[in-house]
C-alpha cells in the first residue's frame, strides 16, 4: 500500500489517510493522483491541493511516497 505524504506548514502530513483529500486539477484523491500523475511530479512548478478543509500550493519536492510492506 502507498500513502502520499505532504509536507504543510512545515509537519509532514498523510494525505492518503484524509477521504475528503484532493489534488490536482482533476481534484484526485491522492492515491488515485500519485497513479495516474505521479509519474510527471518535477514537471509542475506546483501542485495543488486540498487538505483537512484547506487550500494549499506547494512544490513538488513536498511530496513524498512511502510504501507501507504490511
Amino acid at each position: 500500500m502507498k500513502n502520499v505524504y505532504a509536507n504543510l506548514l512545515g509537519e509532514w502530513q498523510n494525505l492518503s489517510a484524509d477521504p475528503n483529500c484532493v489534488i490536482g486539477t482533476n481534484h484526485s484523491d491522492p492515491n488515485t493522483w500519485w497513479r495516474e500523475e505521479g509519474h510527471e511530479l518535477f514537471n509542475y512548478d506546483y501542485i495543488n491541493l486540498h487538505f483537512r478543509g484547506q487550500d494549499f500550493r506547494i512544490h513538488p519536492s513536498f511530496i513524498q511516497i512511502v510504501t507501507d510492506k504490511n
